[in-house]
C-alpha cells in the first residue's frame, strides 16, 4: 500500500480517522493524503451576496483551514501527509481520487447519525462504501 487517501470534514470524526489513518500509515510505510471536498452551490452566488469567484475564494479558505487542523491532529511526525481540495459530490469526489493506482484504502469519519437522520439526510461514507474500487475504512 503506497497511499492512503483520508476524507476530512472537520468533524471529530474526520479528525479520529486521520489520526488513525496515520497509525495505519505508519506501520505499512504508506503516505497520507486528506481530502476535503467543497459541494457544488446550491443557492446560486448573489443570495450570499457575492460573485461566484469569491464563493469559491471562500470556499477554498475554509477547506484550507480544515485540512491544516486535520494535518496538525495528526500525532505521527514521520508520515508523509499531503493535502487536496475537490470539488463535486463528496462520496463520487472521493471515489474518483481513490481510483488511482496508488491508493490502497480510504478512511473516513463517520458522523453516527441514527437511520432515521441517514435517511433523510443521506451518508457520504454508506455511499462511499458501496461506490468506491478501493476499500473503505469507516471510523465510528
Amino acid at each position: 500500500m503506497k497511499r492512503i487517501l483520508v476524507a476530512v470534514d472537520g468533524s471529530d470524526s474526520s479528525l479520529k480517522a486521520a489520526r488513525m489513518a496515520a497509525d495505519i500509515a505508519l506501520r505499512f510505510g504508506a503516505k497520507l493524503t486528506l481530502v476535503h471536498v467543497v459541494p457544488k452551490l446550491l443557492l446560486p452566488p448573489d443570495v450570499y451576496g457575492l460573485t461566484i469567484a469569491e464563493v469559491e475564494k471562500e470556499h477554498r479558505a475554509y477547506a484550507d483551514r480544515l485540512l491544516e487542523k486535520a494535518v496538525e491532529s495528526i500525532e505521527e511526525p514521520s508520515v508523509e501527509v499531503d493535502t487536496a481540495v475537490l470539488y463535486g459530490a463528496p462520496a463520487e469526489a472521493i471515489a474518483e481520487t481513490a481510483a488511482a493506482t496508488d491508493v490502497g484504502m480510504i478512511v473516513i469519519g463517520s458522523r453516527g447519525h441514527g437511520a432515521v437522520a441517514r435517511m433523510f439526510l443521506g451518508s457520504v461514507s454508506d455511499r462511499l462504501v458501496h461506490i468506491s474500487p478501493k476499500p473503505v475504512l469507516v471510523v465510528h
